[in-house]
């Protein structure tokens, strides 16, 4: 589907069943099977041309490593919004 969503990893300690259950019908509970990505670490605010420009190096480090995306590309920003750009980590993920 497309846009956005928001997600949160569990500690292995947790179940499905030990969590709370939503009281919104639209936050669902899923489990969701490992796999692995080729992941770019930045920090500072996520622009278009610094997305542009991590994406690129990104695309160039599978290329040297023969890694074949198999999936979109996923943005994952870490940190609240009144966080200093110099202190945000953002990662960019592609499924391989």
């Amino acid at each position: 589907e497309r846009g956005w969503y928001i997600s949160f990893n569990m500690p292995k300690q947790y179940s499905k069943d030990s969590l709370p259950v939503p009281n919104n019908p639209e936050v669902k509970i899923i489990d969701v099977p490992a796999e692995k990505f080729a992941v770019i670490t930045f920090s500072g605010l996520v622009r278009e041309r610094k997305y542009a420009e991590m994406l690129s190096l990104l695309n160039e480090e599978m290329r040297k490593r023969n890694l074949e995306p198999k999936g979109p590309v996923t943005l994952a920003r870490y940190n609240p919004p009144w966080t200093l750009p110099f202190l945000r980590r953002n990662e960019l993920m592609i499924r391989i």
